[in-house]
């Protein structure tokens, strides 16, 4: 591989998706080289307009939009015409990846799931991404993320503490979906590296509550019989020395201890509390945990005495792993963030600068990948269509004919 060229150059994907999960791995793969072409129906993924609605912008300023599909082409193609169906078509014939979250049965409805094309494309990697699977009584039902992924996989009701006043988890921008996506894109490559041994295409799918599940298996697992961990949590489950606690400036810091011998000595002493740990005969982690209720008021009271920038440099001179509970808004102006290039900036339609997170994908020979630029409804109709073939006049009448918006 040449130094300049991307991994996955060459290689073609179709993106028959919608919102974000599924699209999450046309976004990873356009940073890595590949070609990939949004098939949007009329009136464009529906996730542009909901976009627009947090950012109050219009559709050339639409990052919400665009953290998701920048470096992608856009085709307004409307499938259930005859001439959108042979265009979809044509689109296979030189695809080595197709990825859609359109429910089952409409694809079966329109002739392009799995088992109707696989004996006519081969070699097509054929991935798909729903709520909650293919089997059981909710197969055929729809999924976001809020629901499938945080809800169904207890997340949202067992995150939540047990204290008055308290509310369930809530998920917000497609958290969930983004594992999920990411977590399918692995899956994608896994059957791409396949194919090149064998020749063959696969069916690759993921569910939003499959990967819910998932990110919350030590806490499912902790909750079957005989550990029957309880959730929620009260404020003081858990190791008192890994909890967070609030400063005087109003920020939370939080350490990370499991190696009591070696760091619960000089912690206790940065913060004021050896005679309570001994009068409370603390010698272990279990008398931590065992005695959480009494001492997580003795840390809360010893931590409110100081701001967090003067805990986090105690810390740090102890070597005790600690942190500050940081806010969205901090992480765009964290220096280590740009220093690895977790962030980068980049042009809205309009030509304003805003920032997008970068895939979180690292090779040696590539370093921190560099994402393409925002795409319009549609934009690149009569250019893909060119490279399948079509003339000028051609595109004109299927444009007529009411195929592409």
């Amino acid at each position: 591989m040449s130094e300049n060229k991307k991994p996955l150059e060459g290689i073609r994907l179709i993106e028959l998706a919608n919102y974000v999960a599924a699209p999450i791995v046309g976004r990873i793969a356009a940073d890595l080289g590949a070609e990939v072409i949004k098939i949007e129906g009329r009136g464009g993924d529906a996730w542009r307009a909901t976009s627009m609605g947090h950012t109050k912008t219009g559709p050339e300023e639409n990052p919400l939009f665009d953290i998701f599909n920048v470096g992608k082409k856009s085709i307004s193609l409307n499938m259930k015409t005859d001439e959108g169906k042979e265009i979809f078509f044509k689109l296979l014939e030189s695809a080595d990846i197709l990825v859609t979250n359109t429910r089952n049965q409409s694809l079966v409805k329109l002739g392009v799931d799995y088992e109707s094309i696989k004996d006519r494309f081969p070699r097509l990697i054929y991935a798909t991404l729903t709520g909650y699977g293919y089997e059981g009584p909710d197969c055929n039902a729809p999924g976001f993320d809020n629901i499938a992924f945080w809800s169904r996989s207890g997340f949202s009701a067992d995150m939540s503490f047990d204290a008055p006043g308290s509310y369930p988890t809530n998920s917000r921008y497609a958290m969930g979906d983004v594992l999920s996506g990411t977590t399918l894109f692995g899956g994608v490559m896994t059957a791409l590296y396949q194919r090149e041994r064998t020749g063959k295409g696969d069916f690759v799918t993921m569910s939003l509550y499959n990967a819910g599940i998932w990110m919350s298996g030590g806490c499912i697992v902790m909750a079957e019989d005989p550990y029957n961990h309880e959730y929620p949590e009260k404020r003081n489950a858990g190791m008192p020395t890994n909890l967070a606690y609030r400063c005087s400036d109003g920020e939370w810091v939080r350490c990370t201890i499991f190696e009591y011998d070696r760091y619960c000595d000089k912690f206790f002493a940065a913060i004021g509390v050896t005679e309570d740990m001994a009068a409370l005969g603390v010698s272990n982690m279990a008398d931590l945990m065992d005695k959480a209720d009494v001492i997580v008021p003795i840390y809360e009271k010893a931590f409110i005495k100081k701001t967090s920038a003067e805990w986090l440099k105690i810390f740090a001179e102890l070597d005790i792993v600690s942190g500050r509970l940081f806010h969205f808004a901090d992480v765009l102006k964290d220096e280590q963030a740009w220093a690895n290039q977790y962030l980068q900036t980049y042009k809205c339609g309009n030509g304003v600068e805003r920032v997008l997170p970068t895939c979180p994908v690292r090779l040696g020979s590539q370093g921190a990948l560099k994402f393409g630029a925002p795409i319009l409804y549609g934009e690149h109709n009569r250019q893909v269509l060119t490279q399948l073939g079509y003339s000028e006049a051609e595109i004109d009448a299927i444009i007529a004919k009411g195929a592409l918006s």
